[in-house]
């Protein structure tokens, strides 16, 4: 299956897929740790941990989280919130893509996103996104992740329109992106802190975002 079929598979997952109750069985890689490190002569140098937007939200199955950025030289031993895994069910050519998610049994396992998937939530007023984890999430703000050889995270892309021409419908680029993760300051509901982000493109218009490079540590 060529990864462009696999993207528009993803869309169309509540439908096609859903029609014929054939999800693919899930398969996953980890458990890693995720490990951010800053660029240039940043101080950042340690490890994220997933932290619910709501004290109450207690249940696995529901409610959503940020990652936060924790100064350490290891993850927190024995705590599941520095505990990530690669959703790479989809992933049929071996290419390494998949989904960053967190609670890998939580949800549906009928679900495509087993476990809490990382989505993107874009504001109109910055160029800065927050990267979340939930259950169900919508697979237009969820995007493929890989690691490239020399283990730092990019996101895999098809959308570049820098290129546009009025009159042409264009064609798809295939590029990985690395260099939009950053850590900032944001308040997400109910809790604030240094933040897994992702700057779309330009200077950030967060002030407090240095940009990072994120990679994963195996877990045992």
């Amino acid at each position: 299956m060529k990864l462009t079929t696999v993207l528009y598979g993803l869309i169309a997952a509540a439908g096609a897929l859903a029609q014929s109750d054939e999800y693919p069985p899930l398969k996953s890689e980890g458990p890693y740790a995720l490990h951010v490190k800053g660029r240039g002569n940043s101080s950042i140098d340690g490890y994220l941990y997933a932290v619910h937007e709501f004290p109450t939200d207690t249940d696995p199955d529901d409610g959503v989280s940020v990652l936060h950025y924790d100064p350490v030289s290891a993850p927190v031993a024995g705590n599941s919130s520095y505990r990530f895994y690669l959703n790479n069910t989809v992933d049929d050519d071996q290419t390494g893509y998949g989904f960053i998610v967190t609670d890998i049994t939580a949800g549906n396992p009928t679900k495509l996103y087993r476990g809490k998937a990382m989505f993107w939530t874009y504001f109109a007023d910055s160029n800065v996104a927050l990267l979340e984890l939930g259950a169900g999430a919508d697979p237009y703000n969820v995007h493929f992740v890989g690691f490239g050889e020399d283990g730092k995270a990019y996101v895999f892309s098809q959308h570049d329109d820098s290129k546009a021409v009025v009159g042409d419908p264009g064609s798809e680029t295939s590029v990985n992106l690395y260099d939009g993760w950053a850590i900032c300051w944001q308040r997400r509901y109910t809790v604030s802190g240094f933040t897994l982000s992702w700057v779309t493109f330009g200077k950030p218009h967060n002030p407090t975002c240095e940009l990072v490079d994120l990679t994963k540590l195996k877990l045992y």
